[in-house]
């Protein structure tokens, strides 16, 4: 798993594996990608994230380290914690990598919800974001792997998800798509400029940033 926080300084302003689904919109496109260009800009000039974490995704943090220990032990002993990589404008952290595949830890805060990884096409939510990082890291396929574990709440309350240790990963794999990257280097470079006249506007009411 990457230490996001070692990473930060690397990441500003780049489109990352994350935020990528913006440009690959299901509705209106204009709306989120201006809104994401802003975000990068502001992190251009400032050296700056909002912390916006909420207990959920505290709880994915979280999960993502017993859910590295249940893939080794269960899966794959020789699984290496991810990285950081970056390609021109795009870059990411993986959470860990094989030689043949990248892997994506999601930790659901629900059973119902880890259950949609099963029943139905729950992981295609990370679609883009499984895409951006078969890209970066150069891998044919990005696997989503859904671990159940038990919220801090529960666990406080002495409450068990009715699921053996032992059946608590949902897989599922994503193959890398040449389209996609197309795609992506095709729709990218509007974005960009959005985020460089934004960052313009920050210089020139707040001057120069090093």
């Amino acid at each position: 798993m990457g230490d996001s926080s070692t990473f930060d300084k690397e990441r500003f302003g780049l489109i990352t594996g994350s935020k990528v689904s913006v440009l690959f919109p299901k509705r209106s496109a204009l709306v989120g990608q201006t809104t994401y260009a802003k975000e990068l800009a502001n992190q251009m000039y400032f050296k700056h994230y909002d912390n916006t974490q909420s207990w959920q995704t505290e709880h994915g943090h979280d999960g993502e380290v017993l859910a590295m220990i249940y893939w080794r032990e269960n899966i794959d002993p020789n699984i290496k914690d991810g990285e950081f990589a970056r390609i021109e404008s795009w870059g990411g952290t993986s959470d860990a990598l094989a030689t043949d595949y990248g892997l994506d830890f999601k930790c659901p805060t629900s059973l119902n919800n880890w259950l949609d990884y099963l029943l139905t096409d729950k992981h295609l939510d990370h679609y883009d974001q499984a895409q951006m990082y078969c890209f970066l890291f150069d891998k044919p396929v990005w696997k989503i792997a859904a671990y159940l574990t038990e919220t801090m709440k529960m666990s406080d309350n002495g409450d068990r998800y009715p699921v053996k240790e032992s059946q608590r990963m949902i897989i599922k794999e994503i193959e890398a798509s040449q389209d996609w990257v197309d795609k992506l280097k095709e729709r990218s470079p509007a974005l960009i400029k959005m985020r460089d006249e934004f960052y313009k506007k920050l210089v020139e009411q707040f001057g120069e940033n090093n």
